[in-house]
């Protein structure tokens, strides 16, 4: 088994979700300082009087009353699990937090229960690196009427799962510093509009990752382990009655990272020159990106929800589905971006890899 130290830079706002959204009865903002409340915490400490009262405004119908009734009585301080900088939003939450057609949901990065300290997920890192890695090996030996089905088996070249090469690929989460992150909202960039509102009609908020944008070096630690020696096993498939190779291929640190540097920069300046030359600022910030330099043990990635389709999938194999006009026809894709406040390009990382003797 060969081990590595990842260390991994955040070069633009970074959301991975964890699939929590919350609203106004479990966040308070004061101060400039997002606080997700501990609401247990808050209501075992409530004295009788203060109980009684939160119970008759649980009850109301208004959800504005029970909004009102936290903001005022939740102590931060003492009932906070973990804080964020909310300064950006805290002038929409104040503006909003008694109007009822706005529920100003926000949501969550991932975070380790109990400690919550917020982390980027080791798969989150693996699925970034295998896409550039089935991208390469099916445009080295493109498929004859691929199978979406099976595409991914026919292009790593294994019939079960247990043969899959990434079996040998070990990632684990990478946990970030304290204060590494912010609430804001994430606006839509559409080609030759500018900036527009979300097409399901909601304004949402996210938990992100200040990053090299920001003016902030955010580092995240984690490891990386390749298991040098399953490719030379072999095991014994019941189904085909023979003994067959464990792993259908071997994969080494130069293999990922070659991939990964040949997949994403062109991504990277393919949307800067369709996307953000008509805008001054996206025009700088994504300029930054491509200005970065990488040694010959550091490659780019793309990490969490707003990676685009671009990122996410296949080269030359490439067939999002998209929503359907009203006579059926299928809407193009790639034509918008999402942007964190409508000024930075999201999720772009630089990871490092460091032998670990």
């Amino acid at each position: 088994m060969k081990h590595y130290k990842m260390t991994i830079q955040i070069l633009s706002p970074v959301h991975i979700g964890s699939g929590q959204d919350i609203d106004p009865l479990e966040y308070v903002v004061k101060g400039g300082v997002f606080y997700r409340l501990d609401l247990p915490k808050f209501l075992s400490q409530m004295d009788g009087a203060l109980r009684a009262e939160f119970n008759r405004k649980a009850a109301d119908p208004n959800p504005i009353v029970l909004r009102d009734f936290i903001h005022r009585h939740a102590d931060p301080q003492k009932n906070a699990c973990f804080t964020a900088d909310g300064g950006a939003f805290e002038a929409t939450y104040q503006q909003n937090l008694k109007n009822p057609n706005t529920r100003l949901e926000i949501t969550l990065m991932t975070r380790t229960p109990g400690n919550w300290q917020a982390y980027i997920p080791g798969s989150s890192i693996k699925g970034a690196i295998r896409t550039a890695v089935v991208s390469k090996l099916a445009n080295d030996k493109p498929l004859r009427n691929p199978n979406p089905k099976f595409f991914e088996k026919d292009v790593l070249g294994f019939g079960d799962a247990k043969q899959d090469p990434f079996r040998c690929v070990r990632i684990s989460d990478a946990p970030l510093p304290e204060a590494a992150t912010f609430i804001d909202k994430a606006e839509i960039f559409k080609l030759n509009k500018g900036i527009g509102p979300d097409p399901a009609g909601i304004q949402m908020f996210y938990e992100q990752c200040f990053s090299l944008l920001d003016g902030e070096t955010i580092v995240a630690v984690g490891t990386l382990a390749i298991d040098d020696q399953l490719p030379s096993k072999r095991t014994f498939d019941r189904r085909q009655k023979k003994e067959v190779n464990a792993v259908s291929m071997s994969l080494n640190a130069f293999d990922l990272l070659k991939a990964c540097r040949d997949f994403y920069l062109p991504k990277m300046q393919a949307e800067h020159n369709t996307f953000y030359q008509s805008n001054t600022e996206l025009e700088a910030n994504s300029q930054r990106l491509l200005d970065v330099q990488y040694a010959d043990n550091e490659f780019p990635i793309r990490l969490g929800r707003f990676s685009h389709v671009e990122c996410t999938t296949v080269d030359d194999y490439r067939k999002p589905q998209t929503r359907r006009t009203r006579d059926g026809k299928s809407l193009p894709y790639g034509t918008t971006r999402t942007l964190s406040a409508g000024t930075m390009p999201m999720g772009w990382a630089k990871v490092r890899l460091e032998p670990i003797r």
